[in-house]
């Protein structure tokens, strides 16, 4: 009995999910009056405390830089004494944090310059 069952429920499946198919939606028409997105720009004066937001980002970016010129420094201590006392591999790690440091320096130093080209309309 449940075998005939669902022999007829799979020949008539094909029925009902012709008669269950969605007809395809309607493309919406262009219309003048839908939202300007234009117009939208950030505004500082709407978020409380904003200058506490600024501060801390100004904070961050001159512990970056100390950091930065800190490793540029180390690096380069590094790789001047590591060949005076023999130990080269000391000068090519100290070498390295310089490369590091300096890039990190260009990324931290030119960060408001990235985000302010992030924010502007293409």
């Amino acid at each position: 009995m449940l075998h005939q069952l669902a022999a007829a429920l799979t020949v008539r499946a094909p029925a009902v999910t012709a008669l269950l198919a969605p007809t395809p939606t309607p493309t919406p028409e262009p219309s003048g009056d839908g939202f300007d997105f234009s117009r939208i720009s950030p505004d500082p004066s709407a978020v409380p405390r904003s200058d506490l937001f600024y501060k801390l980002a100004n904070a961050a970016l001159f512990l970056g830089v100390i950091s930065a010129v800190a490793g540029l420094a180390a690096g380069a201590i590094a790789f001047g004494i590591g060949p005076i006392f023999g130990a080269h591999i000391i000068s090519d790690r100290g070498k390295s944090m310089m490369w590091k440091a300096g890039l990190v320096a260009i990324v931290v130093g030119s960060a408001t310059s990235i985000i302010a080209f992030l924010l502007t309309e293409i």
